[in-house]
């Protein structure tokens, strides 16, 4: 089973409709793809922040300004130019990861 699906990765997400070589599900030919919507693995900063993230709604922690503390305190490296997480910072790199 695939780790991602490859048809998103080559096409885009948002250009193709349903039942395009993009598609989530070609009707002819429907294969199970484990990761029907992620294009590509997790980078390991990628998988970091959601470990982080893991751990921190486990410990019922759940206000922006008390997440973007966690992830200052455990270390979690923010995106690339910046210095520390910031709710700004936070908001912005979920809405990319989010696309």
């Amino acid at each position: 089973m695939a780790d991602f699906n490859p048809s998103l990765a080559r096409a885009g997400i948002d250009q193709e409709p349903k039942g395009s070589p993009a598609g989530l599900e070609v009707p002819d030919k429907v294969e199970n793809i484990g990761w029907q919507t992620r294009a590509a693995l997790p980078t390991p900063a990628e998988d970091a922040l959601a470990d982080a993230l893991q751990a921190l709604f486990n410990e019922e922690i759940y206000d922006l300004a008390k997440l973007v503390e966690g992830l200052n305190r455990r270390g979690v490296q923010p995106p690339a130019g910046t210095q520390r997480w910031t709710e700004e910072i936070f908001r912005s790199e979920l809405a990319r990861l989010g696309k």
